[in-house]
């Protein structure tokens, strides 16, 4: 099982509307689980799905089982952990490891292909008990001059947690989002974080398309429209890009 983290610091960089169309994206090749541990529930709401008040993802963190949470959605190989409403992470004390376990004791990696797991904008235990399990992470960015700083802060983030849980720095692919090749502050910040980062970081654009924001409306990822858009045209080159890294 190849688990890849969808994480941004930075609020409103298209993590959530990412995480649900790859994951249903890698749903047409096999199969996958999608962790939502950002407690809106976005990405439950993006797969047809609403987050929980009474068991979610976030119950591992008080003793439930991960698989107990696992719920169906519109996609038959693509299996939710929905967000725990009302988790509060600042309740807990010590939940270093907790995902670690989880996925071991329950051998999670031998029924799904893929595990991709939307984070929230934030960095505490949730974000590491992520990044400890991660194979791969995508970091989401609008192109301006806080998107490219965000993506700098995320960077220092994974390597922190590297060195923490004495492991391998996971795969980084940094994915911009709403670009507009027409808009100078895009393309100059594109050439930014190639300079900074690495041109082999960089992933095809997202671009503009309001079906993306129209789609947790009817909670069917774009990718598995049957209409033909730009969306749905850049998450499938992002799906496939990324499978080749993997």
């Amino acid at each position: 099982m190849k688990t890849i983290v969808i994480s941004n610091r930075k609020g409103g960089s298209a993590k959530t509307t990412t995480a649900v169309n790859i994951a249903s994206g890698l749903a047409e090749i096999g199969s996958v689980l999608l962790l939502d541990f950002d407690t809106q529930g976005h990405a439950s709401m993006g797969v047809g799905c609403e987050p929980n008040e009474e068991l979610g993802v976030h119950s591992i963190f008080s003793g439930k089982t991960l698989s107990e949470t696992f719920i169906p959605t519109i996609h038959k190989n693509l299996t939710l952990s929905p967000a725990l409403a009302f988790f509060d992470v600042y309740e807990y004390s010590d939940l270093q490891g907790v995902l670690k376990s989880r996925f071991k004791r329950e051998n999670i990696a031998d029924f799904f292909d893929y595990c991709i797991i939307d984070t929230p904008p934030t960095f505490d235990a949730i974000l590491k008990n992520s990044l400890e399990v991660a194979d791969s992470v995508v970091i989401p960015f609008v192109p301006h001059h806080l998107g490219v700083v965000a993506v700098g802060q995320m960077l220092r983030a994974l390597y922190q947690s590297a060195s923490q849980f004495n492991r391998d720095i996971a795969d980084v692919s940094i994915l911009p989002v709403m670009y507009n090749p027409h808009i100078a502050e895009h393309n100059e910040c594109l050439q930014k974080v190639k300079t900074s980062f690495g041109e082999d970081k960089l992933l095809s654009p997202i671009g503009i398309d309001i079906k993306l924001a129209k789609q947790f409306e009817s909670g069917l990822p774009i990718i598995l429209d049957t209409k033909r858009s730009k969306g749905l045209k850049d998450y499938k080159r992002c799906v496939s890009e990324l499978i080749n890294r993997l």
